[in-house]
Protein backbone atom coordinates (compact mmCIF):
# COMPACT_ATOMS: atom_id res chain seq x y z
CA UNK A 1 0.00 0.00 0.00
CA UNK A 2 1.17 3.64 -0.91
CA UNK A 3 -0.23 6.89 0.62
CA UNK A 4 0.05 10.15 -0.96
CA UNK A 5 -0.44 13.30 0.81
CA UNK A 6 -0.02 16.98 -0.25
CA UNK A 7 -0.91 20.54 0.04
CA UNK A 8 -1.28 22.50 -2.91
CA UNK A 9 -1.38 26.06 -2.98
CA UNK A 10 -3.18 26.69 -6.05
CA UNK A 11 -7.26 25.71 -6.15
CA UNK A 12 -6.97 24.99 -9.99
CA UNK A 13 -3.74 22.69 -9.54
CA UNK A 14 -5.27 21.12 -6.44
CA UNK A 15 -8.69 20.14 -8.07
CA UNK A 16 -6.27 18.77 -10.95
CA UNK A 17 -4.07 16.52 -8.46
CA UNK A 18 -7.67 15.73 -6.57
CA UNK A 19 -9.01 13.89 -9.98
CA UNK A 20 -5.33 12.55 -10.88
CA UNK A 21 -5.32 10.85 -7.74
CA UNK A 22 -8.89 9.80 -7.59
CA UNK A 23 -8.72 7.53 -11.04
CA UNK A 24 -5.56 5.69 -8.94
CA UNK A 25 -7.12 5.60 -5.15
CA UNK A 26 -9.32 5.83 -2.53
CA UNK A 27 -9.73 9.40 -1.16
CA UNK A 28 -8.72 8.46 2.97
CA UNK A 29 -8.89 12.47 4.04
CA UNK A 30 -9.55 15.34 1.77
CA UNK A 31 -5.50 15.53 0.67
CA UNK A 32 -4.51 11.79 1.25
CA UNK A 33 -4.79 9.06 -0.94
CA UNK A 34 -4.46 5.28 -0.22
CA UNK A 35 -3.31 3.32 -3.45
CA UNK A 36 -3.19 -0.39 -3.13
CA UNK A 37 -0.37 -0.72 -5.94
CA UNK A 38 2.99 -1.87 -6.63
CA UNK A 39 6.14 0.28 -5.04
CA UNK A 40 6.60 0.62 -9.23
CA UNK A 41 3.51 1.58 -10.23
CA UNK A 42 3.36 4.52 -7.34
CA UNK A 43 6.25 5.58 -8.52
CA UNK A 44 5.59 6.39 -11.84
CA UNK A 45 2.01 7.65 -10.43
CA UNK A 46 4.28 10.18 -8.18
CA UNK A 47 6.44 10.80 -11.51
CA UNK A 48 3.05 12.23 -12.93
CA UNK A 49 2.27 14.27 -10.00
CA UNK A 50 5.37 16.37 -11.41
CA UNK A 51 3.80 17.47 -14.29
CA UNK A 52 0.85 18.92 -12.10
CA UNK A 53 2.31 20.77 -8.49
CA UNK A 54 3.95 23.95 -9.18
CA UNK A 55 6.50 26.24 -6.96
CA UNK A 56 5.33 26.23 -3.00
CA UNK A 57 3.05 22.80 -3.44
CA UNK A 58 4.66 20.00 -0.99
CA UNK A 59 3.69 16.25 -2.04
CA UNK A 60 4.56 13.19 -0.41
CA UNK A 61 4.59 8.90 -0.61
CA UNK A 62 4.83 7.00 2.07
CA UNK A 63 4.84 3.31 1.24
CA UNK A 64 3.60 0.99 4.05
CA UNK A 65 4.83 -2.35 3.51
CA UNK A 66 2.87 -4.17 5.96
CA UNK A 67 -0.67 -2.71 7.62
CA UNK A 68 0.27 -4.40 10.68
CA UNK A 69 3.23 -2.48 11.34
CA UNK A 70 1.21 0.63 11.36
CA UNK A 71 1.01 2.18 15.43
CA UNK A 72 -0.31 5.20 16.33
CA UNK A 73 1.13 6.78 19.86
CA UNK A 74 -2.53 7.19 20.87
CA UNK A 75 -5.39 5.57 22.62
CA UNK A 76 -7.44 5.51 19.84
CA UNK A 77 -8.39 2.32 18.25
CA UNK A 78 -7.02 1.74 14.78
CA UNK A 79 -9.31 1.06 12.22
CA UNK A 80 -7.54 -0.78 8.70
Amino acid sequence: MVVIAYDIKDGKRLKKVAKYLESHGIRAQKSVFELDISTKKAKKIFKGLQDIIGEGDKCFLFEIKNKEDIQANTDIERIL
